[in-house]
């Protein structure tokens, strides 16, 4: 038992072997960050490598993620640069309304950045997975969001604990597996959703992203 358990297909081997692509791609994305106007395009070439390569064992994955990272480098600036400056415009809210009583403001920046952050979560598997026009992935992000708002809320919860995980628990190894493994507990609720915007499976179609 314990030596299948062991064997190089065996689940204890498998599981490693996961964890290091987890680990490599978490890498890969913190440095597609970098510039910081291309976290979209990084975001977006995570989700594409630890869906095809991690979940479904298509291809290598750090090959997957920089394929995916230069095929979608211009539209993921495109579409994530506005998410971040209204990101970072709404934290700088916050930062002034610590300081300030006013309680209806401060609600409408709180409901503001709860849509931005509902929006967030669908901006990069959309890129990665669909080819249309930087307009078109805001809306179908933003319309999965609504009609997958329980999904979201849980992404985001769980991201939130993640987070805090980050910053207040372990910072410095987490940060080699977290992005990686956030993606891929996220993408088994994203690729339902995405799936419903897919044309259907046609006979003999071996493409990835159809697999379960």
């Amino acid at each position: 038992m314990l030596k299948k358990w062991l064997d190089v297909e065996g689940p204890v081997m498998g599981f490693l072997g996961k964890t290091g692509q987890l680990i490599a791609l978490s890498a890969l994305w913190v440095l597609g960050c970098v510039p910081v106007v291309t976290a979209g395009t990084s975001t977006a070439a995570l989700y594409y490598a630890v869906v095809k390569s991690v979940r479904r064992g298509r291809g290598h994955a750090a090959g997957e993620f920089w394929r995916s990272y230069r095929a979608n480098l211009g539209r993921g600036i495109a579409a994530g640069l506005p998410v971040l400056a209204a990101g970072a415009l709404l934290a700088a809210d916050v930062v002034i309304l610590r300081s300030q009583d006013r309680p209806l403001y401060t609600g409408a920046v709180v409901v503001l950045a709860v849509m931005l952050a509902f929006l967030a979560v669908y901006v990069g598997p959309v890129l990665s997975r669909f080819s249309v026009k930087v307009t078109q992935v805001w809306r179908l992000a933003f319309v999965m969001a609504v009609r997958f708002w329980y999904r979201t809320a849980a992404i985001l919860i769980l991201g939130a604990l993640a987070g805090a995980l980050q910053f207040y628990v372990l910072p410095v190894p987490t940060v080699l597996i977290l992005p990686g493994a956030g993606c891929f507990a996220a993408s088994f609720a994203i690729e339902k959703a995405l799936l419903c915007y897919m044309p259907p499976r046609e006979e003999g179609d071996d493409s990835w992203y159809y697999d379960s």
